[in-house]
């Protein structure tokens, strides 16, 4: 057996290396194969005899994914080596070159660009694209989408320029430009979709008009001798004017012996103007001539199709358009202090440390702390909160957030590409880019759909002409056949429905980063939540105040407060803030003493003040026995009971705890009733772990558990058949985030934490966790019904558009209305998938 390293390119999560993982196990004489994301190679061992690299190549093809041709450095060759077995190993083949990668070579940089395409109309386009891309050494992966029109390109710089790729677009038959700035995209992604939408308008007006002179000649002008070359001048400019988008890009593709919709409609409009034209040419002494085929049906075709693409465009902008509010949140200038004063500067041109000012309702320009000042922000676009929120010194305030009444100077903490919103948006730009494993099974198949259409046809037209030689017949059904057919709604049906979810959640706070995590959140069966900071607030409070007889629950805490803001201490925190909430007036302390194992002490007007355990008063002489049980119960519930005296007297108990956030047991019960599973999972004592899932509703509780153990749980859970979610906060929850089949990171949690995640909820409201789970699961649904409509579509009109049922004394349909439902299936798909935007998720 034989070791075997093969490099991979376009993988970019823990699920590109299962499929690629499976791909390549399926290969006879596989025995094992494990792939690194991080090495991008995978690790194959293989049974004796010669290695078939051609086959273990084209099996990670199959699964979407690349081999590159040739190693471009020793590190990215194919080595075989012994493999560590027990018992001598076999030699490498010799003709199988046997250096290892030099010690200490780099991996190759990795870049990642947006490039805008022109000239892509169906799925069969965008295969096109990502393989053209694809071919160009360095590149690691190509990504495009139709529903956008652009392209994502991961790519080594060194190897691949960006000339290189713009070049390998051209050759395949398209037209590739460098997609704006972050900063510019929502202005630029707008008056790209306006002038597409623009342009359509204007041809549909266009065929409008000359349909009505080629109509209106037809029942007006009769006996007008002129009229049918009047005809003939309206329909060729009908073709030729309207129809020019379709003939460039078939033109295009068939340069380079490649098909298209563009092809489709091209070769059927011309056949039918072409059959108009030979009637006009040879029929025109025939009085009765009916022409089957004549002029108006080919501007009739030209004319439907073109209001498709044009309803097409108008739903693909309204699809887009949660992405193009949070791009134009980011004003377009920010007020700079320079040289003594304000001025107005584009926020990219802004430095880390420079003073911006920020006038009463204007926008953040760039995420900056407040030097001076004070105003209420509204962020609701970022965490939700219907309310503005206070800013003043100290306090940061974020990129697109609109400021109050007052004016603030603030101090720049993150560039303009490095900003929340920036951040936000390029999560939501992935998730649109990415697709689902559903999608590429459609691609597999639209890769052969063009094809077999124009077999199709051809098949179609023989089996008139040769059945009675029936040609006219023959090369209606032809056309019909070829108008019908619609690649562009199988291209749409997966990426408009991302593109409109993801655009959605992210209106809802719920970032997702790749189409596959919604795949994966809506098969999800049970989710593990991690308790401090995503089910509890993470920060202690002060739950209960119990104080003795003769005490009154402000000089409890007044007392306390009065030692605990001289200490450090994390509890000291949560009863200063009770104290200054109700507004007490705090008694003179001084002289802290910290006592090691049982508390802390002051020096007060009454004598000594004590905050602590039971050995700290008892050590003092101070009679507590009585509140033993309370102790004991308020330890038993997870809560932390601090003992107060002052001098000898005894003044009560108050209990610290880590307290529920306001909306956990809602996000519980709500999982709950979408048939998930609930586990919490704590490295914290068993008693606190317990009382906080009573509080939410949770019956399975996994409790002083360390982060290593937290991955190891996960992974049984998914061992056992579970479809798990994970979702925290810290950064002890990122191992098992990445374990999990669906990370979920609390977005007010660490940047380890939302890194390692799927899916990143803005704020700390877990609600989201059952709205995205509703959304994901909306989302599959509609893709499948676009997927269903757009496949069955094809699959019933295309024979019928043929004329199977004619010998069964059925009906042809005609190619007008062929054109109809060809654009009317590409409209469906956009409108079912815009849907999403009014889907109730709560």
């Amino acid at each position: 057996m034989v070791r075997v390293e093969l490099p991979i390119e376009g993988m970019t999560c823990d699920h590109c290396v299962r499929t690629v993982g499976e791909a390549l196990q399926a290969v006879p004489g596989v025995r094992s194969a494990k792939v690194s994301l991080q090495d991008r190679k995978a690790t194959i061992d293989w049974d004796a005899g010669p290695v078939a690299r051609d086959a273990l190549a084209a099996a990670v093809a199959r699964a979407g994914y690349r081999v590159p041709s040739q190693a471009p450095n020793p590190a990215e060759l194919v080595h075989i080596r012994p493999a560590t077995v027990p018992g001598p190993a076999p030699p490498a083949p010799r003709s199988v070159p046997p250096p290892l990668p030099k010690q200490g070579s780099s991996p190759p940089e990795k870049k990642e660009i947006l490039l805008d395409i022109d000239g892509m109309t169906c799925a069969s386009c965008i295969l096109r694209v990502e393989s053209s891309l694809a071919a160009v050494p360095g590149v690691l992966s190509a990504r495009a989408n139709l529903a956008t029109n652009q392209a994502a390109v991961e790519f080594d710089p060194a190897r691949a320029p960006v000339s290189a790729l713009i070049d390998a677009v051209g050759k395949a038959g398209y037209t590739a430009s460098l997609a704006e700035a972050p900063e510019h995209a929502g202005t630029a992604l707008a008056e790209r979709g306006a002038r597409e939408l623009a342009r359509w308008r204007l041809l549909l007006a266009s065929g409008l008009g000359l349909l009505l002179v080629i109509v209106g000649l037809d029942f007006f002008g009769r006996d007008w001798a002129a009229t049918l070359w009047l005809q003939l001048a309206a329909a060729t400019v009908l073709q030729f004017h309207v129809g020019w988008p379709f003939l460039v890009g078939a033109y295009r593709r068939a340069r380079h012996l490649a098909a298209n919709m563009d092809t489709l409609v091209t070769i059927g409009t011309l056949a039918a103007y072409g059959s108009g034209v030979y009637h006009l040419m040879f029929d025109v002494g025939h009085a009765d001539h009916a022409r089957p085929m004549d002029l108006m049906d080919a501007g009739i075709i030209l004319t439907f199709i073109t209001l498709g693409k044009y309803l097409e465009a108008r739903a693909k902008g309204r699809a887009s358009a949660a992405i193009q509010k949070l791009l134009d949140l980011t004003p377009p200038v920010a007020n700079v202090q320079r040289d003594g004063q304000f001025v107005p500067v584009p926020p990219n041109q802004v430095s880390v440390g420079e003073t911006v000012l920020v006038r009463p309702g204007e926008k953040v320009p760039l995420d900056a702390e407040v030097l001076s000042g004070q105003s209420s922000v509204d962020q609701s676009w970022l965490t939700g909160e219907s309310v503005p929120v206070d800013k003043g010194p100290g306090n940061e305030i974020l990129a697109g957030t609109i400021n109050g009444q007052g004016s603030l100077e603030a101090r720049v903490v993150r560039p303009a590409g490095k900003t929340a919103l920036a951040q936000v948006v390029e999560l939501v730009r992935r998730a649109q880019e990415s697709k689902t494993e559903i999608q590429r099974l459609a691609d597999r198949v639209v890769a052969w759909f063009v094809p077999f259409v124009l077999v199709v046809a051809f098949i179609t037209l023989l089996a008139w002409g040769l059945a009675g030689s029936r040609w006219g017949e023959g090369l209606a059904a032809t056309v019909a056949v070829l108008v019908v057919a619609c690649p562009c709604a199988l291209g749409l049906a997966t990426p408009t429905a991302i593109l409109v979810a993801s655009g959605r959640g992210a209106e809802l706070g719920i970032l997702v980063k790749e189409a596959h995590a919604l795949e994966l959140a809506g098969r999800v069966t049970t989710v593990v939540m991690d308790k401090t900071g995503t089910v509890t607030l993470g920060k202690p409070k002060v739950t209960r105040l119990l104080p003795a007889a003769g005490v009154s629950a402000d000089e409890l805490l007044a007392t306390a407060a009065a030692v605990e803001i001289l200490s450090q201490h994390p509890l000291a925190d949560p009863i200063t803030a009770a104290a200054h909430a109700r507004g007490l007036k705090l008694p003179p302390a001084e002289a802290l003493e910290i006592v090691p194992g049982q508390g802390i002490c002051a020096r007060g007007q009454a004598g000594a003040l004590l905050v602590g355990n039971e050995k700290l008063l008892s050590a003092r002489g101070i009679a507590w026995t009585s509140q033993q049980a309370n102790i004991q119960a308020l330890r038993a519930d997870g809560q932390t009971p601090l003992a107060v005296a002052a001098g000898q007297r005894y003044l009560g108990l108050i209990a610290v705890a880590d307290v529920v956030a306001p909306h956990s047991r809602e996000a519980v019960e709500r999982l709950k009733a979408l048939g998930i599973k609930v586990l919490l999972l704590s490295g914290d004592h068993r008693s606190i772990a317990e009382r906080v899932a009573r509080e939410v509703g949770i019956e399975r509780v996994k409790a002083e558990v360390l982060p290593g153990d937290k991955q190891a749980l996960v992974a049984q859970l998914r061992d056992s058949g579970e479809v798990v979610a994970m979702v925290g906060d810290g950064i002890n929850d990122a191992p098992a985030l990445a374990a999990a089949d669906l990370g979920i990171a609390i977005g007010s949690g660490s940047d380890i934490a939302v890194e390692a995640a799927d899916i990143v909820i803005v704020g700390d409201d877990l609600r989201a966790v059952g709205r995205a789970v509703v959304l994901a699961r909306a989302t599959l649904r509609t893709i499948r019904q676009n997927l269903v409509w757009a496949f069955l579509y094809n699959v019933l009109l295309i024979p019928v558009a043929a004329g199977v049922l004619v010998p069964l004394g059925g009906f042809r349909l005609p190619a007008i209305a062929a054109a109809a439902a060809m654009a009317i299936s590409s409209v469906s798909v956009v409108a079912n998938s815009l849907l999403l935007r009014a889907r109730k998720l709560s």
